[in-house]
């Protein structure tokens, strides 16, 4: 047997020591006119910042922050206070020195030992001064009267606009790995103008917008999920989704599930996905879109796919979802039969009506002491024109007093007693919590609107029949 090298058995011995290794990682900082001090280092997280650690300044305005090697990689902060921070790099380098002064954190930065820093604070510096010379030349055209020299300082602006694109277009072709490159490309939108031209050269505004959608996410590796760890992702995700997709339940889940499915090969992305869809749409106040919220919830939640999620939590979606289910638009409403002012059973499935208003109140709510006359004032004005019907459903227990808020206020419309009722609680059938809450149904008793306030009623039914009749 060949003998091993004496140097082999001491790299050997000092590999497996106890304490950091190369992999981990070790920052130091150095802010001039910072002393005997806490400071925090934080991360960005979707949409929000996160405390990670703490670290101690000492006298001079030193201190080291220490990470085991599988820190995640992104954007930090370091946090001196509310208005004083900068942020910082940690991806490939894992030893390196950041030296600044407390009155030009940014701008005064010098960067040992890490080329990712460095090319950000390059970067960073490249971005103030272009800013810098924009911000002139507006305020020389605010400043100025003469139109000749606003165009010039346009064209000016334009120019410089075009330079820091081709800046960062640059930056990300010279240095394809660094954390920064990563983040611009994120950051890039289509360019529309390589959409197909019509025959004139022109450009079809619909086919543009094709593009630009079917493009947006080319160059956002979402199997990574560093981007979490940045600015850039959350805003990205919510343009894509509040702006740039047509607002509509049926494609919006189209486009949801087609992300989750992109980023399914990290589980971090997958839970941030799942996670921000959920909430973003739980309690969207845009009607229709509670869809989105019951497709997520029986997609992810109820097949087993976010295990991450504790039992009461989940057991909580869940039943939300359950209860929303039979309320979405163009679902046949659940039938409620209660007692009328004269003690006879109504059923709400056997009203015949060409549109029927349901309206859930309280005599003592003071909005609906509001909403009400306004409801009355559209009922008796398009009763004929658009054949309405109004079923009142009131939430007191005192008979007197709902027989005496409904002479007050003239509510010559079908009233019935909540309480009194042959097909159980109707605040769990219609989920109610608050009143008013108006229901708006067709003459199949199926949903068409739900939770409207009374001066949005005649902007609906106006619309949705002129909707209906071009079908």
């Amino acid at each position: 047997m060949r003998k091993i090298s004496s140097i082999f058995i001491l790299l050997l011995i000092i590999h497996c020591l106890p304490g950091y290794s190369q992999q981990d990682f070790k920052i130091s900082f150095r802010i001039k006119g910072l002393k005997d001090t806490t400071c925090l280092i934080a991360n960005y997280y979707g949409n929000g910042t996160y405390i990670k650690d703490t670290v101690r300044v000492n006298t001079s305005g030193r201190c080291i922050y220490k990470a085991q090697s599988d820190l995640p990689r992104g954007l930090y902060i370091f946090v001196i206070s509310e208005k004083l921070h900068f942020d910082f790099i940690i991806n490939n380098d894992n030893r390196f020195l950041l030296e600044t002064d407390l009155h030009d954190l940014t701008g005064k930065m010098a960067v040992s030992g890490s080329p990712e820093n460095s090319l950000f604070y390059q970067y960073l510096s490249y971005n103030k001064a272009k800013y810098d010379e924009i911000m002139t030349l507006q305020n020389r055209t605010r400043m100025g009267s003469d139109p000749a020299d606003s165009i010039k300082n346009q064209k000016k602006i334009d120019s410089i606009n075009q330079e820091i694109i081709n800046y960062k277009l640059d930056l990300i072709k010279k240095h394809p790995s660094s954390f920064l490159g990563f983040m611009l490309k994120a950051m890039k939108e289509p360019d529309i103008n390589k959409a197909p031209h019509l025959p004139d050269g022109g450009q079809d505004p619909a086919t543009a917008y094709a593009y630009f959608r079917q493009h947006f996410w080319d160059d956002t590796d979402l199997s990574d999920d560093r981007l979490l760890r940045t600015p850039v992702f959350h805003n990205k995700l919510q343009k894509y989704l509040d702006k740039v997709v047509i607002q509509n339940p049926d494609t919006l889940i189209r486009e949801i599930d087609r992300l989750i499915t992109r980023a399914q090969s990290s589980s971090e992305m997958f839970k941030y996905l799942v996670w921000y869809s959920t909430y973003h749409y739980e309690n969207s106040e845009i009607m229709g879109f509670d869809k989105i919220f019951v497709h997520i919830v029986d997609k992810y939640y109820i097949t087993g796919r976010t295990p991450w999620i504790d039992v009461t939590t989940l057991e909580n979606i869940i039943k939300k979802a359950n209860r929303t289910r039979p309320l979405l638009l163009g679902q046949k409403a659940p039938n409620m039969i209660m007692l009328d002012t004269g003690n006879r059973l109504v059923s709400m499935h056997n009203i015949e009506s060409k549109f029927l208003i349901l309206l859930f109140w309280d005599p003592d709510c003071g909005h609906c002491e509001q909403e009400i006359p306004k409801i009355k004032d559209f009922y008796e004005q398009y009763r004929e024109v658009y054949g309405l019907n109004v079923l009142a459903i009131c939430s007191d227990t005192s008979l007197t007093k709902w027989k005496s808020q409904i002479k007050k206020k003239k509510m010559n419309w079908i009233n019935v007693d909540g309480p009194r009722t042959l097909t159980g609680d109707y605040h769990e059938q219609y989920n109610i919590s608050l009143t008013p809450v108006i229901y708006i149904l067709n003459d199949k008793k199926e949903i068409i609107a739900k939770n409207l306030r009374a001066d949005q009623l005649q902007i609906f039914m106006k619309n949705y029949i002129e909707l209906s009749t071009k079908k």
